[in-house]
């Protein structure tokens, strides 16, 4: 096991005071503290080359877990073993194997070309001349972003700098990736480019990558395992279509009946089953057993003119899940 998390725990002391003058003068006599329990009692194990897709909402504590594996945080409570190194005692050979991206934060210098800061990621690593060149060569051809390197950071769109910071976590050949939000406001041509880098990378070099992202198109495409959140508690470890599945088990169906069926048949199916019938269209949102039997008795009367199967939105199943997500994980 590459990532062992037991029983960890993490509480942040927050200190809240009244606006206004009177709430500063009360806070200055006695302050009010609080102690916010960011995670509660976490467990999660992740096997090298996993690409594991960490889900929650905000303030669910996926940040928090982030900072934790790499090592900028203490735990509260716990342990974490990161191919037998202890995080947070920041031994050279742990940091050599680890790498993070944080969406919402620069490692890259603002006023330089990224290229200089490759190069001070060269030095700093030690990294060879000739794999130097040779890997970051490759990372460039794959995001598409080699007549960017000598501009400076600050100029590049928001998705050119995204990259550029994936490169840099990169150029070490970590075996480990921490991804927090990659694709953070980028455009959907962005953010499928670096949906792809992943899968590519982590297929050819079986690198671990540890993802969190509010899109959950992110997590459907990159991530069969999905570990979710809530409220600074673990709720569900498994698989993602089988979470989805769970929440809302239907499909869409669309059967496009042919001019000559037989409408009495038609009208007493609508008594058995849940569906709309308009212009010669049944529309249905079913079980799969259900819609099973449903297309059976269909096809019985006649060949359709058109037959399609959809699958719900996955963010529409999410935002009911997350809504009361003990209604479903019982």
């Amino acid at each position: 096991m590459l990532i062992q998390v037991k029983n960890l725990s993490k509480s942040f002391k927050i200190f809240k005071r009244e606006p206004g003058i009177k709430g500063a003068f009360k806070s200055f006599l006695k302050r009010d503290y609080h102690l916010f329990h960011a995670l509660q009692n976490i467990n999660l194990n992740v096997d090298k080359g996993e690409i594991l897709g960490i889900l929650g909402e905000n303030g669910a504590g996926k940040t928090t877990l982030i900072k934790l594996i790499i090592g900028l945080l203490h735990p509260t409570s716990g342990t974490i073993s990161v191919d037998n190194y202890t995080p947070w005692e920041r031994n050279h050979d742990y940091l050599r194997q680890v790498s993070v991206v944080m969406g919402q934060k620069n490692q890259l210098w603002w006023d330089i070309p990224a290229s200089e800061s490759f190069l001070l990621n060269k030095h700093i690593y030690q990294i060879d001349n000739k794999q130097y060149e040779k890997v970051l060569s490759e990372l460039v051809e794959l995001l598409d972003i080699k007549e960017k390197l000598n501009i400076q950071v600050r100029r590049l769109s928001l998705g050119e700098r995204m990259k550029m910071e994936i490169i840099a976590a990169l150029l070490h050949q970590p075996r480990i990736v921490l991804l927090d939000e990659p694709t953070l406001g980028l455009d959907v041509i962005s953010q499928s480019k670096i949906r792809e880098f992943v899968k590519y990378h982590n297929e050819q070099y079986k690198t671990t990558f540890v993802i969190t992202s509010h899109y959950t198109k992110d997590i459907q495409e990159m991530c069969e395992r999905v570990f979710v959140l809530n409220k600074g508690e673990q709720i569900y470890d498994g698989d993602f279509n089988n979470l989805i599945k769970s929440v809302n088990p239907k499909r869409k169906f669309i059967y496009e009946l042919s001019n000559d069926y037989d409408s009495k048949i038609i009208e007493q199916l609508t008594k058995q089953f849940d569906f709309t019938i308009k212009d010669n269209v049944i529309t249905a949102e079913l079980s799969e057993t259900i819609l099973n039997d449903l297309l059976i008795k269909l096809l019985a009367i006649s060949s359709p003119k058109t037959l399609s199967f959809e699958d719900l939105p996955v963010e529409e199943t999410l935002r009911s899940f997350f809504a009361n997500p003990t209604k479903y994980l019982k």
